[in-house]
């Protein structure tokens, strides 16, 4: 077993895209819990007849795309 801490920056991966869509009664955004690799796969899981957005991940944190 590996005991030692994780150091700030030792992970590494790959930019991906989750979907979020708007929550009206509760006037918040919620991620689908499912990992794209491009923007257009993101964008093709919209969910019908919600309001939809695109954020990208990386090392460096979350932005919205869409």
């Amino acid at each position: 077993m590996n005991n030692r801490p994780r150091i700030r920056g030792s992970v590494r991966f790959d930019p991906y895209y989750k979907v979020q869509w708007w929550d009206e009664r509760n006037l918040a955004w919620h991620d689908v819990q499912i990992r794209y690799d491009t923007v257009a796969g993101a964008m093709a899981a919209f969910i019908s007849g919600k309001r939809c957005r695109v954020i990208e991940i990386t090392e460096t944190g979350r932005r919205s795309l869409t």
